[in-house]
């Protein structure tokens, strides 16, 4: 009897720890809130990390607006905390200068391409062996080229450069670039209309029964070379005047596709997108949410910050 009294005391203490051990889920979960609670119980430990994220993500992007602006696009080193090497740049003193949307941009591209495309078609597509289809297939490849190249690199890229020297690598680079480029242009529409003056040369030999000059069809640089300006038809000097209206308007839509220092606009959309957040993080925090009166004063602080320096810095 004493032996089996000693073994049923002895699964007692094991039922016991095992039950100690082994808690109820709900019950651990109770513990564990409890034990936060009581860590947290002083409210200045108390912290909205979706706000703290927030205000942070839009301190950094602030600072490295006005960064921007001190330095003038990066383009020496930042003066703010630092001992001045020399001469400092003039920093930037306005805002961004930007379109709202590029729907309207893209879409005069689009109909710059478009138009262009149908009109060289039209003009070679009447003297030509392919007909109205191959025409518009080389028409729209000059077209495409002619208002991508003045829109990108002559606009988007040497142009807005040129607009802050104190970088001098970009500044050179698009200096040299910009002649390039326009030559090019001129080349690629002075190419085309002869082009299509050979064309209208070759039909008027078919129908007279020659082919003479058949050859010269493949080779419109050598008369680009000989005679640039030198066209027998009216369409050519169409063709040529369209190319290159054309392209102007392409190269303005690239200089207007953003601020004119290359940078300047990205960093402050990103800082004025910050700012948004950051208000609508606020709002939600104010309306509620257990969030510490320090922590939503702080965010308040930088937003008035953020929207004074968005007001005062405008274009001068």
């Amino acid at each position: 009897m004493n032996f089996l009294g000693e073994i049923m005391a002895l699964n007692d203490l094991n039922e016991t720890a095992t039950r100690q051990f082994y808690k109820p889920e709900n019950e651990r979960d109770q513990r564990s809130r409890s034990l936060a609670s009581d860590h947290f119980a002083n409210g200045a430990h108390i912290q909205d990390f979706d706000l703290q994220f927030t205000l942070s993500r839009a301190r950094r992007d602030f600072e490295n607006l006005r960064a921007f602006r001190r330095t003038s696009g990066w383009a020496f080193d930042d003066p703010i905390g630092k001992e001045k090497s020399g001469d400092a740049g003039k920093p930037i003193e306005r805002s961004a200068i930007y379109p709202d949307s590029h729907i309207l941009t893209f879409s005069v591209l689009a109909g710059l391409v478009l138009f262009e495309g149908l009109a060289n078609a039209y003009f070679f597509s009447g003297s030509s062996d392919l007909g109205l289809l191959g025409g518009w297939l080389q028409a729209i490849t000059v077209s495409f080229v002619n208002v991508i190249t003045a829109f990108f690199v002559i606009g988007y890229l040497c142009m807005r450069h040129l607009t802050n020297p104190q970088k001098r690598w970009s500044f050179v680079a698009a200096a040299l670039g910009l002649p390039v480029a326009i030559a090019f242009i001129i080349v690629l529409n002075l190419a085309a209309a002869h082009y299509r003056d050979l064309l209208e040369i070759h039909s008027a030999s078919l129908a007279l029964g020659g082919a003479d000059v058949t050859g010269e069809l493949i080779a419109p640089i050598q008369h680009l070379i000989a005679a640039p300006f030198s066209f027998q038809t009216l369409e050519a000097y169409l063709l040529l005047t369209l190319g290159l209206t054309f392209g102007i308007i392409a190269a303005y839509k690239g200089r207007t596709f953003d601020d004119a220092i290359p940078g300047f606009g990205v960093v402050q959309r990103r800082a004025e997108r910050s700012a948004r957040e950051l208000n609508r993080v606020v709002k939600k925090a104010a309306g509620g949410r257990n969030s510490p009166e320090e922590q939503i004063a702080e965010a308040q602080i930088l937003l008035m910050d953020m929207a004074e320096d968005f007001g005062s810095a405008r274009p001068r």
